[in-house]
């Protein structure tokens, strides 16, 4: 006689409570994502109503939404976004891509399909951008974007037929400076690989360029011609302080530091410390690009005893103290010319 012990107790549910809870979760993050995409489309649409109310008119031939599950995705096809009270400028391009993590919506990274153009509808000026890569990041909240980035590969500027600037990567980054309330702003900018017009950089060589600064009492960004935006920025007080600006190209490099702003008359007002290595490369290179009078290429060795002995990235350069004053340039004491004014 075998005994034989009872089968277990069937307990489906073991099976059943986990793929329920799964069932319940998918649609609950279905539910959460529609109603959250649904949101983002509404504050898409709040702001451009507020760009529309600072002078800046957007607009897309055609706009799909979509991203589920993981993020959010905007595509505009013939994105376009129109300046007003500025000459009519009008900007387009071919296509716009634009998205953000559904766990972080404030930030936004968009690319932009060339080619691009802008249009002054006043006169009827027309440049055109290429590009192989063009994206823009933003950082957000609140409607109010903390900081935001550009960066763009081989860029080329046209206008007409004829090339105006080319580089092979290009950024800019901007930002609210850190703990100030006040509208400061940290710009830094860098270029590689630059040229202007036909193929033009210092000689046949093209140039490097770093920009660091920090900008005081920037006027608020509503859409405004040049130069009512340059006298509110000087009616408020506004500085730039130069963190750096360099420039390099073949043997010859340039850096500079200072602060300088605007006088009432619009002309340039402050002080900047330039330093240059291999004076006589960039003064050859400038008279090789139609910069500056042939004459005066061969003074380079005089430009570079004619400074302080300072250094650059480990070479020996010559230093000079520039002021701007009352529409003037001075290099020390002595007068080098006239600023034109900006307004």
């Amino acid at each position: 006689m075998s005994l034989t012990e009872p089968a277990a107790p069937s307990r489906p549910w073991r099976v059943a409570l986990p793929l329920g809870l799964l069932v319940l979760a998918a649609l609950g993050w279905a539910g959460a994502w529609f109603y959250a995409s649904y949101r983002a489309q509404h504050e898409i649409e709040a702001w451009i109503a507020r760009e529309a109310t600072q002078g800046r008119t957007w607009s897309c031939a055609n706009q799909t939404f979509g991203g589920f599950p993981f993020r959010f995705e905007l595509i505009c096809t013939e994105p376009t976004v129109t300046f007003v009270g500025t000459d009519g400028w009008k900007a387009s391009a071919q296509r716009a891509h634009a998205v953000a993590q559904v766990w972080n919506p404030g930030h936004i990274i968009a690319e932009f399909q060339g080619p691009g153009v802008i249009i002054q509808s006043a006169t009827g000026r027309r440049l055109e951008g290429a590009w192989s890569l063009l994206q823009v990041s933003g950082v957000g909240s609140g409607g109010r974007v903390e900081r935001m980035s550009l960066a763009v590969d081989n860029y080329t500027l046209s206008e007409g037929g004829a090339v105006l600037l080319t580089a092979r990567h290009g950024e800019i980054h901007v930002r609210h400076h850190p703990g100030d309330d006040s509208p400061t702003m940290d710009l830094a900018v860098g270029v590689l690989g630059a040229t202007g017009p036909g193929g033009a950089g210092v000689g046949k060589n093209p140039v490097d360029a770093e920009l660091e600064a920090t900008i005081t009492e920037v006027p608020h960004f509503r859409s405004m011609p040049l130069e009512e935006r340059l006298r509110a920025w000087q009616a408020a007080g506004g500085r730039v302080k130069l963190l750096l600006a360099k420039a390099t190209s073949g043997a010859a490099i340039l850096a500079a530091t200072g602060d300088l702003g605007l006088d009432t008359t619009g002309q340039a007002e402050g002080a900047v410390t330039v330093n240059v290595a291999g004076a006589d490369a960039l003064l050859k290179g400038l008279a090789a690009s139609d910069l500056m009078p042939p004459v005066l290429a061969g003074l380079g060795s005089v430009v570079g005893m004619a400074g302080t002995p300072s250094e650059i990235d480990g070479r020996k350069a010559s230093a000079f103290n520039v002021r701007f004053r009352d529409g003037r340039v001075f290099l020390g004491p002595l007068p080098l010319g006239r600023t034109a004014p900006l307004w």
